[in-house]
């Protein structure tokens, strides 16, 4: 058996891998490996995954269209044309959820200036537009069945398709909202989790990057690491290995 197929044989036993991890496995040199998983990469054999990552998963989340949200996304770029700003649905994950969720939360994420007018904007053309506040009794008062738009500040670097935040951006921000919004519970969460590790690619580095900036990755990684599921055994792996090294 060649280098080539060696490593192939290892790229196929793994839906997610590490570039560091695929050499020490092997004890192949560094650019010899880098140059036989660019050659599968484009018999789409794997995929770069972020960072150094890699994965075998070649589909990718799709972001379904949300009708409230291009009503609202082709309001402010029509009001508001030059303003930097992303949006999005918790409806975007239904039909992934394992309980019925009946109500759902318009995220619009804008630079800090634009918080009020975007807000005051928003809230002369749509119903219960709530620009948010970082103080308890916001979040006490917070009420999701009727289905509101939350304006906020969006965080620097978010990775992002245009106005369409990434899927692993999305991720760690639900994450952060599990004490605050009540529109999925925590044993939810984690279950879409290992429902989209099992049927799409999830680019490792973004995720990992985003949390770090956002603070959350030593709380974040034990917690989804405490239920592996078989598919996400690899995803799994390369968490405790990230662990380890904060």
């Amino acid at each position: 058996m060649n280098k080539k197929d060696i490593v192939r044989n290892y790229v196929k036993k793994h839906r997610n891998f590490s570039l560091s991890q695929i050499i020490e496995e092997t004890n192949f040199d560094k650019k010899l490996v880098k140059d036989y998983l660019f050659q599968l990469n484009e018999e789409k054999s794997v995929y770069d995954a972020g960072y150094g990552y890699y994965s075998t998963v070649a589909q990718e989340f799709p972001f379904e269209s949300v009708r409230k949200v291009e009503t609202i996304r082709q309001d402010i770029k029509k009001k508001y044309p030059l303003i930097d700003f992303l949006i999005w649905d918790t409806k975007l994950f239904a039909p992934l959820y394992h309980h019925t969720q009946t109500h759902h939360i318009t995220f619009v994420e804008v630079e800090t200036e634009a918080v009020f007018p975007v807000y005051d904007y928003l809230d002369s053309k749509h119903r219960f537009v709530l620009k948010e506040k970082r103080v308890k009794s916001f979040f006490a008062g917070f009420d999701v069945t009727r289905d509101p738009v939350v304006i906020r500040v969006i965080p620097s670097r978010s990775p992002r398709n245009g106005n369409v935040p990434a899927l692993e951006k999305i991720l760690v921000d639900m994450y952060l909202d599990l004490n605050k919004y009540n529109y999925i519970a925590q044993s939810d969460y984690f279950e879409l989790w290992w429902d989209l590790l099992r049927l799409y690619r999830i680019n490792i580095g973004e995720l990992l990057s985003y949390s770090r900036r956002r603070r959350c990755l030593k709380t974040l990684i034990p917690q989804l690491t405490d239920n592996i599921n078989s598919y996400a055994i690899d995803f799994c792996h390369i968490m405790s290995n990230v662990g380890r090294s904060l």
